[in-house]
């Protein structure tokens, strides 16, 4: 009999130790992929739809009111429908990841100006993926409020010429291994 248990836990660590190495190149395709954002579908913010805002007159005051009270909060809350393609490569193509967390932050002239997690299940593959995200927005803070300057910036940057503002997304994702969680160790540039 304990022939019989140490085969069945020398099978069993094979299978383990299979596992892993599977989800480390898993993991490691992954964090060398190359992700560029190819379009942005659905903006909402507290509910309103931006991408239907071209300037301030388009907003009625009641929404101006509900984006300035939680601006002034912090406690804004976007909904997104994006479209992120993800190059792993022809070697790993049938490759694909679960992601159970994702920090991202937007970086406007290399200073940090808006930042959330997504805290849903996010099913990554090779090629286009759409994704339906919902996240808090959390602006920088400057002496303990948020920086009306950050806000400045992103709207100036919208409504000029984008080429003389750099702006960075940059995404680090929480993915889902055998042996459990792991985050990646730095941001990754979706956007340059």
């Amino acid at each position: 009999m304990t022939i019989k248990l140490r085969n069945y836990l020398l099978v069993l660590l094979l299978l383990l130790a299979g596992a892993a190495c599977k989800t480390k190149d898993d993991f490691e395709a992954f964090k060398e992929a190359d992700y560029s954002l190819k379009s942005v579908d659905e903006v909402r913010v507290n509910g309103i739809n931006l991408l239907e805002k071209k300037r301030a007159e388009d907003f009625s005051f009641g929404e101006a009111a509900v984006l300035f009270s939680a601006f002034s909060e912090n406690k804004l809350n976007a909904t997104s429908i994006l479209n992120l393609n993800v190059d792993l490569g022809e070697e790993h193509k049938d490759r694909t990841m679960t992601v159970t967390q994702l920090k991202w932050q937007m970086l406007v002239n290399n200073e940090k100006a808006v930042s959330g997690v997504i805290q849903e299940a996010i099913q990554l593959k090779n090629g286009l993926n759409t994704i339906k995200v919902s996240s808090p927005v959390a602006f920088a803070q400057e002496n303990g409020s948020s920086s009306l300057n950050s806000l400045l910036r992103i709207a100036t940057m919208l409504h000029e010429d984008r080429s003389k503002a750099q702006v960075q997304l940059q995404i680090k994702p929480t993915v889902q291994t055998s042996v459990g969680p792991i985050e990646l160790p730095a941001f990754i540039n979706v956007i340059k």
